[in-house]
């Protein structure tokens, strides 16, 4: 009797810590919905105020909506550039804007060869953490960029950079060059929705089956 007693007590730990772990994947499917989500924009801010030239972009100011102010040094090129997979690959203009601190920012322009103000320019966008893959390789090293990364760059200029670039989504004054989306972040959680969904099912049927057992074992008797 103590021994059958032992083991449905058993069965019922068992039962009880599948019922567990599948009530765990069912909220892990829940937050996965919940965070995969863009990020809400927080108050523009002017960049230099968030962060400093060769360091790097700290996770909380990616994609933030920031301005800055300055003149263009230098206008490049990023060619087989998008801002999804999915997307067409398009030539980028992108300038480096140098501030009135005497630092300079990678600035996307946008798509087209429409030549930026001369003057200071005020620009305001989304600021994007540096590219860490080669898009291209360039063919002309001096006016193309292989990916948008100031480390990329230290060579060339005489001022320090900031790292990442920013994509402009308006200057003043505009020269109606065509803008490139400027998306907000999407903060992702590990795994997908439905890969939470199916272990829910695996391990609730698996309580199942440690509360059918007994049953499974007197027909076999």
């Amino acid at each position: 009797m103590v021994r059958k007693l032992g083991f449905a007590l058993l069965l019922i730990v068992f039962a009880a810590t599948f019922v567990r772990l599948g009530i765990w994947q069912l909220d892990r499917a829940h937050l996965v919905q919940e965070i995969s989500k863009p990020v809400a924009d927080k108050v523009e801010v002017r960049i230099e105020t968030l962060i400093k030239p060769r360091i790097s972009i700290p996770d909380d100011s990616k994609g933030r909506l920031v301005s800055a102010t300055g003149r263009y040094e230098r206008i490049l090129q990023a060619p087989n550039q998008s801002t999804n997979n999915d997307s067409a690959r398009k030539k980028w203009q992108v300038g480096i804007l140098k501030l009135n601190t005497g630092a300079g920012l990678l600035v996307v322009r946008g798509i087209g060869d429409v030549a930026p103000p001369s003057e200071f320019i005020e620009v305001h966008g989304r600021l994007m953490p540096s590219q860490i893959e080669d898009r291209s390789i360039g063919s002309n090293l001096v006016s193309e960029l292989s990916r948008l990364d100031s480390t990329v760059l230290l060579s060339r200029v005489n001022f320090d950079l900031y790292d990442g670039y920013l994509i402009a989504i308006t200057e003043k004054p505009d020269s109606l060059i065509e803008r490139v989306p400027a998306p907000q972040l999407v903060v992702k959680a590990a795994g997908f929705y439905w890969q939470h969904i199916s272990y829910v099912f695996i391990w609730w049927l698996m309580a199942l089956l440690a509360l059918c057992l007994p049953l499974f074992k007197r027909r076999s008797e």
